[in-house]
């Protein structure tokens, strides 16, 4: 051995060493994602998408109170709002109206309902004298000075038309109308999808709530806010990260003992799996600001993949230098073709899987590159015991492969790929965003009984009306108005609700003043003022403007670009396609919705998938010819076919319907599948080959099947496809050898 061929392996391990304190600096300052539209590919334009991440109605949550005498549910909620949250701030929904009237009672004259200013156009004067003896002989109060600057009582009664719904306002929180519940709301100051921030504020939350608990049993206690199901989603998907990658370890940890009986092997493998891991993880956060949790728990699949290359690289070292060198070749071969499934994915518009990609290329390469260097110098001929039963059961399992008929395994395979196709054909596709993350049936349920009480949930569809200013905003919006009350008269949606409601436009306030005017000077108006000794209020231009008034509405407004976005909030969108329709008949008006944005983008990403997938498909054909000859490569093109069809099939009966991660298994099956027909079209022992692809698979199915079991589906439906496809793959594999060339069991080299 060279001086230089002996300073490798230590150059080698510096590397790693390096990429281990990169990441000891780095992890400690990485905040990672749970966020699932940070990782969703989406169909919006550049404005729409930056409107989106404007939009902080995320940050919102609600309580409901129930279960007590409305007296003990009032304790309740004081109790909860002495006790501050950092980064939690309580509405005040009383305060906030006491605010609004103040500016309300400084610009009386100024705004007017709907049906008041239709009267006020349309010259119908006695109606609205009439409301306003009404509403004096009515008990409530009256603003300050209301009849002398605001005669009609115009103001009074839009302010009084604002308020309705289930609830009713309190100074601190709203109650239900029967008294059965206090609502509290509140908005978190951090992003609920930013993992430790959101953690920590839900664990104060859950403690606060926990004590009211103890000390009210009977109380009722219902969640509603993304902050639940983000911390949820991000809780759930480290357990599973860290369980099911225990799990594969063990499962591992049993095999080798299994298979070589001593201690010996699990370091080996340690010394493969551990570089290929820091690599992938130094990669991800190289190439990646914010790295998703949900990558992890897919990149654990890596065990399954890199302990193959341990298994290959234990028997052929364990063997002889020589046969260890004769390996390699294959070895890198099954490399070149995985890396070309995952390299696929790097060209796809999803940013979950391009982070997989990067971890399990750096990772896969690591720990080809740590078989090829630290193996041989870490491993000495015939230093391992190899199960005696182990071999023995490889042996007679490749001679029983050898007794069957190449004709027949061809019309077989082809017969039953043709029948999987049709199968496929007939397969129905979801393209649902809700795939990426499922929440608690409990946690559902609350959010159903907060919803139900209708005030301040909205959809997630909304209207978006662009301007050019805030004032030209208003005015357009206005102007939306009377269609907005006719498609909710029309069932289209229960409610709506814009800024132009409480802030009618400078245009609308100087077009309501002039009516006025003339109003005033009707014989019904002035026999109005006359009985109450009244006289006719001046023309008012002190507009009521963004400026000096202040509503949680005008949260409402953005800045996208140069133009200025108003957003219109909907409530139980039933006719989808017909708002649709008409929305888009309206100038400067859209419809924006995020969710079927993202599953018309997940649909077209399945699209592209499929053309990746039999691309990858004809690229390896290429390569396999390229190295192994045309009749290996057809041969190795059927065993494919059939593992990912029988993979999907499965998967298929199973869910009822296929998904994008299908697909995405699908090309995983398609690279480890040919990592085992690479070995079994080579010219290496069969018998060997046999025992480390059936340790392979068995590690494979292993990481992967673990995954079946997530609680989200996008995770469980890949997990299912990749392990149904390697279990397969490796029933199959060995028919290669039938097919391509029938040697004798013992014959070849390893």
């Amino acid at each position: 051995m060279t001086k230089l061929a002996r300073l490798t392996p230590y150059s080698w391990l510096a590397v790693i060493i390096c990429l281990l304190a990169y990441l000891l600096l780095q992890l400690p300052q990485r905040q990672w994602s749970s966020s699932i539209t940070a990782l969703l590919p989406t169909a919006a334009e550049p404005w729409q998408q930056q409107l989106l991440g404007q939009v902080n109605s995320s940050r919102q949550l609600t309580l409901k109170l129930s279960g007590l005498p409305l007296p003990q549910l009032r304790q309740a909620a004081t109790s909860l709002l002495q006790q501050p949250i950092e980064g939690l701030s309580w509405h005040q929904p009383g305060v906030m109206l006491t605010q609004l009237q103040q500016q309300y009672q400084q610009h009386q004259s100024l705004l007017l309902s709907a049906q008041a200013m239709q009267l006020l156009q349309q010259g119908q004067y006695q109606p609205l004298v009439d409301a306003a003896w009404q509403r004096l002989y009515s008990p409530a109060p009256l603003l300050s000075q209301a009849l002398s600057q605001d005669p009609l009582l115009l103001t009074q009664q839009f302010m009084e038309q604002q308020a309705g719904g289930k609830l009713t306002l309190q100074q601190y929180w709203f109650e239900t109308r029967q008294g059965d519940a206090v609502v509290l709301y509140a908005e978190m100051a951090a992003d609920p999808f930013d993992r430790v921030p959101a953690s920590a504020l839900q664990q104060q939350l859950a403690h606060q709530l926990s004590a009211l608990s103890k000390q009210w049993p009977q109380l009722q206690i219902a969640r509603s806010g993304v902050l639940f199901h983000a911390v949820h989603a991000s809780a759930n998907a480290s357990f599973e990260m860290q369980f099911y990658g225990a799990i594969s370890l063990l499962a591992i940890l049993l095999l080798l003992v299994f298979s070589f009986r001593s201690a010996r092997p699990l370091l080996l493998a340690t010394v493969v799996l551990l570089p290929a891991v820091i690599a992938g993880l130094a990669a991800m956060l190289l190439v990646f600001e914010q790295p998703h949790v949900l990558a992890l728990v897919f990149a654990t699949t890596l065990i399954g993949i890199a302990i193959d290359y341990s298994f290959h690289g234990m028997l052929a070292a364990n063997h002889a230098r020589s046969t260890f060198s004769a390996m390699l070749p294959s070895l890198a071969l099954g490399l070149l073709t995985t890396l070309l499934g995952y390299l696929a994915l790097l060209w796809l518009p999803f940013s979950l899987l391009q982070q997989v990609a990067v971890f399990m290329l750096a990772g896969l390469v690591a720990a080809f590159v740590s078989v090829w260097l630290l193996l041989p110098l870490l491993l000495a001929p015939q230093q391992l015991h190899n199960s005696y039963w182990l071999q023995h059961g490889c042996a007679r399992i490749t001679q029983g492969y050898q007794r069957a008929s190449a004709l027949w395994v061809w019309l077989i395979g082809l017969s039953a790929s043709a029948v999987v196709v049709l199968l496929l054909l007939q397969g129905r596709f979801s393209d649902d965003v809700r795939l990426f993350s499922q929440s608690p049936a409990d946690l559902l349920q609350q959010e159903a009984a907060v919803r139900a009480l209708g005030a301040q949930q909205w959809d997630s569809r909304f209207l978006v009306v662009l301007a050019d200013n805030v004032e030209q905003a208003l005015a357009q919006e206005h102007a939306l108005q009377s269609t907005l009350m006719q498609w909710q008269q029309q069932g289209w949606f229960a409610r709506w609700q814009g800024l132009s409601q409480q802030l009618p436009s400078q245009q609308q306030q100087a077009a309501s003043q002039q009516l006025l005017q003339q109003a005033y000077q009707s014989p019904a108006l002035q026999a109005y003022l006359a009985q109450l000794q009244l006289q006719a209020p001046s023309v008012r231009t002190d507009w009521l403007t963004p400026d000096n008034f202040a509503s949680p509405l005008l949260k409402q407004h953005f800045r996208v670009g140069r133009q200025t976005a108003a957003i219109v909030l909907l409530q139980q969108v039933s006719e989808v396609a017909l708002l649709q329709q008409a929305v888009a008949q309206l100038p400067a008006v859209y419809l924006l919705d995020p969710i079927a944005d993202t599953n018309s983008s997940l649909q077209q990403l399945r699209s592209q998938l499929l053309i990746w997938l039999a691309l990858a498909l004809l690229v390896s054909i290429a390569v396999l010819s390229w190295r192994r000859g045309i009749k290996a490569a057809l041969a190795s093109a059927l065993l494919l076919t059939l593992a990912i069809g029988v993979a999907l099939c499965l998967s298929l009966w199973l869910q009822q319907q296929l998904n994008v991660f299908n697909l995405v298994a699908a090309l995983l099956v398609l690279a480890l599948a040919l990592d085992y027909a690479v070995f079994f079209t080579s010219s290496l022992r069969k018998t060997e080959v046999m025992q480390a692809v059936l340790l392979s698979a068995a590690t494979s199915c292993l990481a992967f099947g673990m995954l079946s079991f997530s609680q989200t589906p996008a995770v469980a439906s890949f997990g299912f496809t990749v392990f149904s496809g390697v279990a397969l793959s490796a029933l199959l594999a060995p028919l290669l050898t039938l097919i391509c060339h029938k040697e004798a069991v013992s014959g070849g080299t390893l």
